[in-house]
């Protein structure tokens, strides 16, 4: 009876949650910007990231 009763309230819970949240008619709505303008692509640099040499100093707590 517990595991029933569990059961629905996990049902009714997640269907309120999965409401939407929007107005009616959203969807048929224009877009904001204008689909053709894109983002430019972003390129990964050639360099590695990092220093170029090790650390002078030791790190703490790593032995000489």
């Amino acid at each position: 009876m517990r595991r029933a009763l569990l059961i629905t309230i996990g049902v009714v819970v997640s269907l309120l949650a999965c409401r939407t949240t929007q107005p009616p008619g959203t969807e048929n709505a224009p877009p904001i910007q204008d689909p053709a303008q894109k983002e430019g692509g972003q390129l990964v640099p050639a360099e590695p990231p990092g220093p170029a040499e090790p650390l002078p100093v030791p790190d703490a707590g790593m032995p000489p």
